[in-house]
């Protein structure tokens, strides 16, 4: 699982981060209505879903998304900017699923991208 903090907005990060570790791959950027950067990515054949549509409940949300769609990318981008506390909780929900799932965290800090192994569970 990867995890991009910081404050900016981070899509060229994503975007970056999607090249290095994803390249030839078909990856999801799932969200909120009208909070994607779809215009940045539109042109890099990367799938959209504005699937999230309760903030304090979409952790649930994007466990059922990745349940559903898991089998069909081989990488997931949660751009949500949610807590660090959030993301924690987002840790143990990923080692459920075979997709390599990263998540947009909100932070003081300057961007920077972290990598957070996990074990699957059987």
């Amino acid at each position: 699982m990867y995890l991009i903090h910081g404050e900016q907005r981070k899509i060229n990060h994503v975007w970056a981060h999607i090249k290095r570790q994803h390249t030839g791959e078909k990856i999801a950027v799932v969200g909120f209505p009208k909070k994607l950067p779809e215009n940045y990515l539109r042109n890099k054949q990367i799938t959209f879903y504005e699937s999230l549509t309760i903030k304090d409940k979409w952790i649930v949300q994007a466990d059922r998304f990745l349940a559903k769609f898991e089998d069909e990318y081989d990488g997931i981008i949660f751009y949500v900017d949610c807590t660090s506390e959030e993301a924690n909780e987002m840790k143990k929900i990923a080692a459920k699923y075979r997709s390599l799932v990263t998540l947009t965290v909100a932070s003081d800090l300057p961007i920077s991208i972290e990598h957070h192994p996990l074990k699957q569970v059987a």
